[in-house]
């Protein structure tokens, strides 16, 4: 047999394996999706464990401090670890705005007043990871409190987030983001 003949075999055999691994590869993961977005319980938030606290002075009318603290926990109920487990989150506020330079001309006015992402570290399969999302009032980015008209309403501020979730999965071969959009987080009334 020639030599040519005996590489292509060869190539041919090499490409063939390296196929049915990614392919193996692919489908355990597409299953393991499966597993970990079944179950409900894979992915926990308790709502009695988030923390918002937004401190105003009623005589000054100014955000003095706003935080808050988000526990969570991601089950990893498949085949391989998840890893660069990010999570972003995005606050927006609608309010009311006064327009001083010109009467009249007010209009409600929806702005984002945090967004802040945190890597996370790598899930081991079959294994639960318990994390803590922290923002404090250093990373808000809060309009002038004199431009809210602080009559409007009830509620006078309603805010909303975006929470992004993205991970590799499958030996790094798959990257998934998922994002849940426009989700009310809560409201403030005077």
């Amino acid at each position: 047999m020639r030599p040519s003949r005996v590489f292509r075999q060869l190539f041919r055999i090499f490409i063939f394996l390296l196929t049915i691994s990614v392919t193996l590869v692919s489908i355990l993961g597409g299953l393991s999706a499966v597993l970990i977005l079944s179950n409900p319980n894979n992915v926990g938030i308790d709502g009695e464990s988030v923390d918002i606290n937004l401190d105003y002075n009623y005589i000054t009318r100014e955000i003095e401090n706003v935080n808050f603290s988000f526990p969570f926990n991601f089950t990893n109920a498949g085949y391989f670890d998840l890893e660069n487990f990010e999570l972003k989150i995005q606050i927006g506020m609608n309010y009311s705005h006064v327009n001083w330079t010109a009467p009249g001309v007010n209009g409600t006015r929806f702005i984002r007043i945090f967004e802040d992402s945190k890597d996370f570290e790598d899930i081991p399969k079959g294994k639960t990871g318990y994390f803590n999302f922290t923002g404090d009032y250093a990373h808000f980015s809060l309009p002038n409190m004199t431009d809210i008209d602080w009559f409007w309403g009830p509620p006078t501020l309603i805010f909303y987030a975006n929470f992004t979730v993205s991970l590799d999965y499958s030996i790094r071969m798959h990257h998934v983001s998922i994002t849940l959009t426009d989700l009310w987080v809560g409201d403030f009334i005077i």
